[in-house]
């Protein structure tokens, strides 16, 4: 099934039926994989063969390095033995469970991307399987991950979720997809796939569900959720908060000196279930999935040949941020992508990791990276309830977000609330022939910048605020783009980032 432009996503394709693994109890028992507020457990005895089932979907599969004498395992790879031996009419398939996406993309730019999994008795955790994942041939552990992670003992229809990095966009796009899962360690681990969905350009507001849980153990203990690159730090206390995909979710936990943890469970689409609280043991871990090897091969699609230098910077000190990477960047870059890279620009700056805030007051955005400005005091809100994400950034309101970057990570005690108390110290260059247009609110932070060569002028004089006629807007005369947000965020790190250096071994001398 292909459809376009549903309310989940851009482009939708799913292969298989959703029944529960073919089983005609399903749908009367409640089976909605996508809210998971209803389990449905499949009994291992009611299995019939599904012969119209799409290749990899509603049949029961195990290793390809699987022994012909294996069985005994769990009740599927018996039924799997049985099946081999011509004992039973049982649905079964040999080799790597495959399934194939066949959709018209041609008109699809990619910019996000989601797999879900409806997955039927995977048990790697108990059995210690190992399995491998590939799209179109190329290694997907950020997917395999999940799967060597999960126990389904209770035999329950669950969804898993895995966002796709950037460097997979152009699988994605191609129109064509072949998923392949395959268990390497020769374990007798009988599993199923009742359906894959595949979302392009999906909407992330519609997919959040609310995680909180603690890790024992260890302080200040790094905790990723799996399926995606995110990562949160506890608190003092040992508590964190996700925002997840309802279904069947995994956290890992680490910190140095400890071995990691894993723990899992179910997320319900109206309410938290799961409430993770891995400990971790005291000795030396394994590190974390290398996520950078995921991303894109090309930093960027397109940019102007006199913003290679301060792009090549960017990209250098970590400050494009993932919503921009492969990106167009002569295209104007809105308030949650320059939300994003004000969120680099801080990390870098303060050496800390920035994060979201734990209740989200706005209305029209579930962005990561912007409850992450919005929490550190970078970003505001367009009113008290709404974020605007997807309008695009002015010259004065770039510059204010990136003083405000400066003040937080160089001014002790420094808030949103508490910004009229402190004053910025710089040498005010001669005004702009265009400072009338200047917003009063900006006009301290725009000339900041200018003094710091951070930000410089459009010519003749002119800094080019905002847009003040309909014909400026139309041609974003005013509007900043997003190589020109990635270089002068580089000045910013470039030009001020001594300064923090500085003030951070002044706060250990004192």
């Amino acid at each position: 099934m292909t459809l376009k432009n549903t309310s989940e996503a851009e482009l939708m394709v799913r292969v298989g039926d959703i029944d529960a693994c073919n089983d005609e109890n399903a749908a009367t028992n409640g089976y909605n994989p996508f809210t998971q507020i209803k389990q449905y457990l499949h009994s291992s005895d009611s299995w019939t063969e599904a012969p119209l089932a799409p290749e990899g979907t509603d049949r029961i599969y195990v290793g390809s390095m699987i022994e012909e004498t294996d069985a005994d395992n769990d009740s599927y790879s018996n039924l799997h033995y049985k099946w081999r031996k011509g004992e039973g009419n049982y649905p079964c398939a040999k080799g790597a469970l495959t399934i194939k996406m066949n959709y018209e993309s041609s008109s699809i730019n990619v910019k996000n991307a989601l797999l879900q999994f409806a997955i039927h008795d995977f048990q790697a955790d108990h059995f210690d399987a190992n399995y491998i994942v590939s799209l179109n041939g190329r290694d997907a552990q950020f997917i395999a991950e999940i799967l060597n992670q999960v126990e389904q003992e209770a035999k329950d229809v669950c969804i898993i979720s895995a966002i796709i990095p950037s460097s997979f966009y152009n699988e994605i796009a191609s129109g064509k997809l072949v998923i392949k899962i395959d268990e390497t360690n020769g374990i007798s681990d009988g599993h199923v796939i009742d359906f894959v969905k595949l979302l392009v350009n999906y909407d992330k507001s519609i997919f959040t569900c609310h995680v909180t849980g603690f890790v024992g153990g260890a302080a200040k203990a790094t905790v990723r959720l799996l399926g995606t690159s995110t990562t949160v730090t506890t608190d003092d206390g040992g508590m964190f908060t996700f925002e997840a995909i309802q279904g069947m979710n995994i956290v890992r936990a680490s910190a140095d000196g400890y071995i990691e943890q894993y723990d899992f469970g179910i997320v319900w689409s109206t309410d938290t279930e799961w409430e993770p609280r891995p400990f971790l043991p005291e000795r030396k871990g394994t590190p974390d999935l290398d996520f950078s090897k995921f991303a894109a091969t090309e930093a960027w699609s397109k940019a102007s040949g006199w913003a290679a230098e301060g792009l090549n910077k960017a990209l250098e000190w970590d400050l494009i941020p993932d919503v921009l990477k492969g990106a167009d960047m002569t295209k104007p870059i809105n308030r949650a992508e320059f939300a994003a890279v004000c969120v680099k620009v801080y990390e870098n700056l303060s050496s800390s990791k920035a994060q979201p805030a734990a209740k989200n007051p706005f209305t029209d955005c579930n962005d990561l990276e912007v409850l992450k400005a919005y929490n550190v005091g970078l970003a505001v809100g367009t009113s008290s309830t709404t974020s605007s994400p997807d309008m695009l950034l002015n010259c004065e309101q770039a510059a204010t977000m990136l003083t405000r970057v400066h003040k937080k990570v160089m001014l002790n005690g420094w808030t949103i609330d508490t910004d009229s108390q402190f004053k910025l110290d710089y040498t005010k260059p001669a005004p702009f022939a265009d400072d009338n247009l200047i917003s009063d609110w900006a006009k301290d932070s725009v000339y900041f910048m200018v003094a710091n060569n951070i930000i410089k002028g459009i010519g003749n004089n002119k800094f080019a605020p905002k847009n003040t006629t309909t014909a400026e807007a139309a041609s974003n005369y005013a509007n900043a783009t997003r190589e020109q947000a990635l270089i002068i965020a580089a000045n910013m790190v470039e030009n001020l980032n001594v300064n923090a250096i500085l003030k951070l071994v002044l706060s250990k001398v004192s």
